[in-house]
């Protein structure tokens, strides 16, 4: 067992829902998806529960000392960050529909500014808020 950071997730009832925001995916019960963040990626669950391995390929795991590959399960109502290159394997678990929205960070961090207001992630650690 690795001892790897956990993964940097926070709560999706943050972000609203905003008109141009990334389209809502659908994966059936059991159903795999593979997606590569080429830039930094945020994975928002609306339902369902997913099973996420990240990786950044078969051998060197995400290829940082403060970041392991392993598995995670994201539930619904979480997010989970994605680094830039890195590999997710996202799986629709506990035989649930997931249902799922794969936007890169940027575009959250904008959307979380808009809902609080410009000067909020100023006052905040940027990490907790963008």
């Amino acid at each position: 067992m690795s001892s790897a950071p956990p993964p940097s997730l926070f709560a999706a009832r943050d972000l609203p829902r905003l008109p141009g925001a990334a389209a809502l995916q659908r994966l059936p019960p059991g159903g795999v998806i593979t997606l590569l963040a080429r830039r930094a990626q945020v994975l928002r669950i609306d339902s369902g529960c997913a099973w996420v391995t990240l990786g950044r390929g078969p051998v060197d795991g995400m290829g940082r000392a403060d970041m392991r590959a392993g598995d995670t399960f994201v539930h619904a109502g979480q997010l989970l960050r994605v680094p830039a290159g890195t590999r997710a394997v996202i799986e629709a678990a506990r035989g649930m529909e997931l249902r799922f929205v794969w936007q890169a960070a940027d575009a959250t961090a904008r959307q979380l500014r808009r809902r609080r207001g410009a000067g909020a992630c100023e006052a905040q650690d940027a990490a907790a808020c963008c």
